[in-house]
């Protein structure tokens, strides 16, 4: 009787299969009896295997073999037997032999019994002593690995068990075993064969299988506290009382395979009656040592924060965190929490970590292949050595830092794996092609989703008992619900799901509106005001699909409690119980049905096409196709290609794919995606689009699997899988959605829209069609040809599909092409836009889906973000390559413009399209408009303000009219009060309201200091502001941003000559408008909340047109020359261009909604925190614009030039966009003008920890200005330092005005002085640069020049500049 502990995947079932076959066979006066238990773990899950051969014609015992009846015991991971996971001996008989495949028997053999004693549980060293157990080891993983054969294990464990069984001769049982290899693995290549033969005889040899001496002393091991403690340490970690209870009285036993012991009354105990689960239980468990003994590494040097590994790991085990510099210094071993500045604006004070764990990665390799940096970002290391450094206490501090996801748009790819995934590691294959697309899901829609699950794979890994990955997140509590059903009757299952909340629902806005009504018709409120406003808010969102309902609920919770709990209101609080029965109802809830091709191809089907086909049905599937029913081992599907060698089609499947999406296209009021992680940013769209749509969705995956049997690596070569998949067109991208229709465009696009590869590339990494080229070779040379045809026949057919034609009589008739290179989806959606503006173009396709033949003789407008550290996104990589390799010039005729979208706050601003403009000028184009700068950190309107300016010129460079725009104005939500006029009290009340909407508090001035000449025409001052007693804390290089007020007598004027209607008296009711929900005085809205003297806009003069009657006055409105000379002649404002055209009168709802809302201004602060706690001091310059006509102050300049000691300012902190430095770090500061501010709270910050006695490394500042007698900024404190700190702070000064005829800038300075080369070359020290836009360009190249008299050639000058940006110790802050 024989046991065998094995790791899935490891081979252990089918060499113990193929071992009862062997010794059946060969001894015919034998019976043989082979049973296996697997865990529903799927692949790297525990398997046990139970084997009986005796000398008899029948066996009549259990299939499992009982308790120390085993003669022969097998454990081939050692882990089961270190963490005492198992009691792999439980089984052996007295006497009886153990076999233990363990890294230590490669240990010299003085080391071998310490370190079974050190890493074995002491239960089994007892055991082993007590029983007498013969005890063998061997290490099968080094020997396997050794002949290329790593993981597979199975033949050397074999060959130990014929050798110490002894069931039938050894010499017989190799020579049997050779010959099954043979028979077995043939098909793979007499390489393979000849490799598994050779790895049997060297397992063959006596020296390999080492036999250890047990030594009595093992009968007294018992478990120390210490090692206890370890062993309990995910226990440790469970903060959650019933948590802790379900883990200790049902998992554990269950996880040690005792569950069958566990008594009744503990599952009423931890109520699992009604198929309950305890969420997030999956994270107790651990996957040591994972079966490639390999965990990634994170290089931060190379990494550009894509986040697009994070995307695409199966088990969630390699997450990015947003952090501050505290946290990460506060990890338990921060010299490996390593973490660099965080890019973007939204993330300005933070930094970036990504962080791995270590004890639930599963060494797959797709984060690897993942990464689209060169050299790669990551790099697979042993899992030892990172557990060794504490690379498990870091995940553990990591995953309890405050959830930062909010703070960047996680509908982006980018910012969707900031969020925290609610589903995690699950019990699912390493390397698994449809976690991560659950994973994803819950990362975009999880605290609002529902999902019926069909039965498969997805809830093997999805809800084994007592597993459950999916978990709710710690800040709000709330996570997906999830629910399985049956192959048969999914679909239907979520309709059911889908059907009764949409009743439920209905009935709750019922119940609501009845509140309300009934409230507000006896205008008496009382407790109930703030519950009613936010009700009556959710009645106008209710049917958004996004998380504004359920952030509004929360609001409404407690406001519920205490009024049903209150003895108030006795006459509303029967509907009230009822509005609150239903309170689940309130988040507008996403539906998901999910499952595998099995289901939604086959079985399922019916209930499936039932439910996309009503469009009334609001629902969203999900199908993961791995083209094969892969949870029942492989059998053949209607989703299996042609071709394919699998269960029940042997002999090659020889129809044709069910081609799903088109048969739900044909409904054509379905959303229809095919999506691949090979795409992540079109996934992220196709499966935002999919929930946004108002009606069913069906988005269906291709899913690499183990039972495809991909070459060379298995799943590790998951990624690549994808790819090569999408490239050959063998799984096309697309997506089909309905609502383009009705804005007359074409439903359908195209994502991949060119084959990159043959298809035969993609057949030759699977098992499943080398297989039939084996054994079929004719069969599969036809089928495989067959597969070719029908994918090139399938492309031209989407092709066709989705060309837009327009007016074209055939796509050659396009004169423009419209290309793109989009990272994150935002280049994409511009350059359709403007092909769908565009006259003379079919559509917009990605630079990769064309060569740069085509665009040879044609006009071709680029659309080009900019990626990583200035790189160009993956779907423009080739297509660059490709210009810079040409040596033909284009042809006459050929031209091209490029607007370019950015970040001005980084080094590498629009790099991507201004390479890609110096490639097309170099081979001849021809540019017929500059490129367009497109930057997402200008203060107004991000990108579009660059993008506007753009298209004013490329329209007529393209002899077309600029598309006529029809701008959309949505009223402020208001209505006239009955009363005459507010008290100064009430006023101040909602204005009040609106500052806290916009997190500000009010400060008092307690210093004004004029830093210039009195009556110099620039004026510096220096502001101090008492935030003390304010929840007002900052950070060392913070900004304080001011919200500026317009001049209430100006304001007044004007509404009273713009207007005899209503004046700045006038009281209106806002309904959460501005955040306003009260009485508000028309005066104190222009005064506090709109920029009505703030520069006007294009889009402003735009919608003021469509209230012209007109036709000559709108004429002269929609032409920008107007705006523009009215901007330069007039300085002219909102308030100006509505007093110019009054004969548009806009109602004042609309007019409210026009008007954009006064912006913060955010001045550095020049004080330390350390330093001065309790205040902050600014550094301003009072901007002024000069016209045609004259001078004005801007809105916040007019405010703030008259402010005086004791007033005071609405404002909030705004982390910096420069990372301070720490005091051991050597400084290089160049500033500007009023761009010293930020490194005057550097320098402070110094001053005061070296008055403390703190050691701080140098610091030279570079400051500039026009003249220094005037303009000579902080000149006595800053030459008091240079005295007092003269060993660590120099001072550098340049005043450009001074010499008539020789002006002198900072950058000359910087070209000549030492110490710019001593402390950021020889010390690795960082700068900082702060000052106009002007600055930087010239900066560097005085930097080049610096480094090049320290001996460097230019190129090694250039190049140790870009790095000092690359990689984050050189930062910038520019307006």
């Amino acid at each position: 009787e024989c046991v065998f502990y094995g790791f899935g995947g490891d081979g252990t079932v089918g060499a113990n299969k193929e071992s009862a076959k062997i010794i059946g066979d060969y001894r015919q006066d034998m019976c043989v009896q082979a049973y296996f238990e697997y865990d529903a773990k799927k692949s790297s899950g525990y398997t046990l295997s139970h084997m009986r051969f005796a000398h008899a014609q029948t066996l009549s015992a259990p299939y499992k073999i009982q308790d120390m009846q085993a003669d022969f015991v097998a454990c081939h991971n050692e882990s089961y037997a270190e963490a005492n996971k198992f009691d792999v001996l439980r089984h052996a008989k007295s006497g009886g032999i153990f076999f233990l495949n363990t890294k230590i028997a490669s240990l010299p053999p003085e080391q071998r019994l310490r370190a079974l004693e050190e890493n074995l549980s002491p239960s089994i060293l007892k055991t082993l002593a007590l029983r007498k157990v013969k005890f063998y080891i061997t290490d099968a993983g080094s020997l396997a690995k050794a002949y290329g054969l790593k993981g597979k294990i199975n033949m050397i464990c074999m060959a130990a068990f014929f050798r110490l069984s002894g069931v039938i001769p050894f010499d017989e049982a190799i020579l049997l075993l050779k010959s099954s290899i043979t028979k077995t693995y043939s098909y793979r290549g007499e390489d393979v064969v000849r490799k598994n033969h050779e790895l049997l005889d060297a397992a063959c040899s006596e020296e390999r299988l080492i036999a250890v001496d047990v030594p009595s002393r093992w009968k007294r091991a018992h478990l120390t506290e210490k090692r206890r403690a370890y062993l309990n340490r995910h226990i440790a970690l469970i903060d959650d009382a019933k948590t802790k209870k379900f883990v200790q009285e049902i998992a554990e036993p269950v996880s040690h395979l005792e569950g069958d012991s566990i008594p009744v009354s503990l599952f009423l105990q931890n109520a699992m009656l009604g198929g309950n689960m305890i969420t997030g239980t999956s994270k107790f468990e651990k996957r040591r040592p994972n079966s490639s003994g390999l965990v990634p590494k994170w290089n931060e040097n190379s990494c550009t924060q894509c986040n697009q590994c994070v995307a695409v790991c199966p088990h969630a085990v390699i997450r990015p965190f947003i952090v501050t510099r505290d946290e990460a210094d506060g990890a338990p071993h921060p010299n490996l929490f390593t973490s660099v500045k965080a890019l973007g604006s939204e993330l300005a004070g933070k930094r970036y970590t990504l962080q791995i764990s270590p004890l639930d990665c599963t060494g797959c390799n797709a984060c690897l292949e993942a990464c689209p940096e060169s050299p790669k970002a990551l790099q697979m290391q042993d899992v030892e050595d990172v557990l060794a450094g504490g690379g498990d206490e870091n995940w553990n501090y990591a995953v309890t830092l405050p959830e930062r996801g909010d703070l960047v748009d996680k509908y982006s790819l980018k910012g969707s794996q900031f969020q925290t995934p609610l589903m995690e590691f699950s019990g699912a294959c390493s390397g698994c092609g449809e976690t991560p697309y659950f994973k994803m899901l819950t990362q975009l829609f999880g605290e609002r989703m529902i999902i019926a699950n069909a039965t498969g794979c997805s809830t093997i890994w999805g809800g084994s008992f007592p597993s459950n990955p999916y978990t709710v997140s710690k800040k709000s509590g709330r996570g997906p619900a999830w629910a399985n059903s049956l192959f048969e009757d999914n679909a239907e299952y979520g309709f059911g799901m889908f059907s009764s909340m949409k009743h439920r629902r209905e009935r709750l806005a019922a119940n609501v509106r009845d509140l309300v009504r009934e409230v507000t018709l006896y205008s008496n409120l009382g407790d109930l005001s703030d519950l009613v406003s936010f009700l009556d808010e959710w009645l106008e969102m209710r049917n958004e699909k996004s998380d504004r309902c359920t952030l509004l609920f929360d609001k409404m919770k407690p406001l519920f409690q205490s009024l049903l709990l209150s003895g108030n209101n006795t006459c509303h609080k029967a509907l009230l119980a009822r509005i609150w029965a239903d309170r689940d109802m309130f988040p507008k809830l996403s539906q998901w049905i999910v499952g595998g091709d099995g289901w939604a191809y086959d079985i399922g089907y019916g209930g499936l096409d039932h439910v996309e086909a009503f469009q009334s049905n609001d629902v969203n599937v999900l199908v993961v196709d791995t083209e094969m029913y892969s949870n029942t081992g492989g059998q053949s599907s209607k989703a299996t290609p042609i071709g394919a060698s699998v269960m029940f089609a042997k002999g090659g499947k020889s129809q044709k794919k069910k081609n799903i999406g088109s048969i739900f296209m044909t409904y054509e009021h379905c959303y229809v995606a095919s999506v691949c992680l090979s795409n992540q940013s079109q996934l992220v769209q196709a499966l935002v689009e999919a929930d946004h749509y108002d009606g069913p969705s069906f988005v269906v995956a291709y899913a690499p699997c183990i039972q495809q049997q991909v070459r060379p690596e298995g799943l590790n070569d998951m990624f690549d899988e994808c790819r090569f998949a999408v490239e050959s067109g063998y799984w096309p991208l697309y997506r089909y959605n309905p609502e383009l229709v009705a804005a007359g465009k074409n439903p359908f696009i195209l994502d991949s829209k060119r084959l990159r590869r043959d298809v035969t590339s993609f057949l030759q990494r699977e098992g499943r069609f080398l297989n039939l080229e084996k054994n079929h070779p004719q069969i599969a040379e036809e089928l495989h040809q067959q597969m070719n045809l029908d994918v090139k026949h399938r492309m031209e057919q989407m092709q066709k599909r989705a060309a837009d034609y327009k007016s074209f009589s055939s796509q050659d008739e396009a004169t423009v092409k419209v290309l793109f290179a989009s990272e994150t989806g935002t280049a994409e959606g511009l350059a359709r836009e403007f092909a769908d503006a565009c006259q003379l173009s079919h559509g917009a396709d990605a630079m990769a889906d064309i060569d740069v033949d085509e665009i040879d003789g044609t006009t071709t407008i680029f659309f080009v973000s900019t990626a990583g550290q200035g790189s160009m996104p993956r779907n423009g990589t080739e297509f660059l390559k490709q210009l810079n390799a040409r040596k033909k010039s284009f042809a006459e005729g050929t031209s091209f413009s490029v607007m370019g979208l950015g970040d001005s706050s980084y080094y590498f601003f629009l790099k991507a399209a201004k390479d890609l403009e110096e490639a097309m000028l170099k081979l001849g184009a021809k540019c017929i408009h500059p490129l367009g700068e497109g930057d997402d950190s200008c203060a107004d309107e991000g990108l579009a303000e660059g993008l506007h300016q753009w298209q004013q010129g490329i329209f007529p460079a393209l002899d077309l009219p600029k598309p006529e725009e029809v701008p959309h104005i949505t009223p402020v939500a208001l209505f006239f009060s009955k009363r005459v006029i507010l008290s100064e009290l009430e006023d101040n009340h909602a204005i009040e309201q609106y500052y806290k909407s916009i997190g500000t508090e009010e400060v008092r001035i307690s210093g004004v200091e004029h830093l210039s000449e009195e009556g110099h025409n620039r004026d510096f001052i220096a502001f101090t502001l008492q935030t003390g007693s304010k929840d007002l804390s900052y950070e060392l290089g913070d900004s304080l941003e001011i919200f500026p007020k317009n001049d209430e007598e100006d304001v007044g004027n004007f509404l009273r000559e713009y207007s005899t209607e209503w004046d700045e008296r006038t009281v209106i009711r806002l309904s959460h408008a501005f955040g306003v929900h009260d009485e508000m005085s028309v005066g104190a809205v222009f005064t506090n909340v709109l920029d009505i003297f703030g520069k006007p806009n294009m889009s402003f003069l735009q919608k003021l047109a469509t209230f012209e009657e007109d036709a000559e006055k709108r004429k002269v409105m929609l032409d920008p020359t107007n705006l523009r000379h009215l901007c330069l002649d007039k300085c002219a404002t909102y308030a100006d261009l509505l007093l110019l055209y009054k004969s548009a009168r806009p109602p004042l709802a609309a007019l409210l909604a026009m008007i954009p809302m006064m912006k913060g201004r955010a001045y550095s602060i020049t004080t330390s925190p350390s330093a001065s706690p309790d205040s902050v001091e600014l550094c301003i310059l009072i901007n002024i614009f000069w016209c045609k006509e004259g001078m004005r102050y801007g809105t916040a300049s007019n405010m703030l030039r008259k402010l005086k000691i004791g007033d005071t300012v609405f404002c909030r902190v705004k982390p910096g966009s420069m990372e301070p430095p720490k005091h051991d770090q050597s400084v290089i500061c160049v500033g500007i003008g009023s761009g010293v501010a930020p490194h005057m709270a550097l320098i402070r910050d110094r001053v005061f920890a070296s008055t403390n006695g703190v050691k701080v490394s140098p610091l030279s500042l570079y400051f500039g200005n026009r003249f220094e007698a005037r303009e000579f900024l902080y000149r006595s404190e800053l030459e008091q330092i240079a005295t007092e700190h003269g060993d660590w702070f120099t001072l550098h000064t340049a005043f450009s005005r001074d010499v008539i005829g020789k002006k002198t800038y900072v950058q000359d300075l910087v070209a000549v002085n030492n110490d710019i080369r001593e402390n950021l070359l020889q010390r690795n020290g960082l700068l900082y640069v702060c000052g106009n836009r002007n600055l930087p360009d010239p900066l560097r190249k005085s930097l080049v020049e610096s480094f090049e008299t320290d001996g460097k050639s230019r190129s090694e000058a250039i190049l140790a500049m870009e790095e000092m940006f690359t990689h984050g110790r050189a930062q910038q802050e520019v307006w």
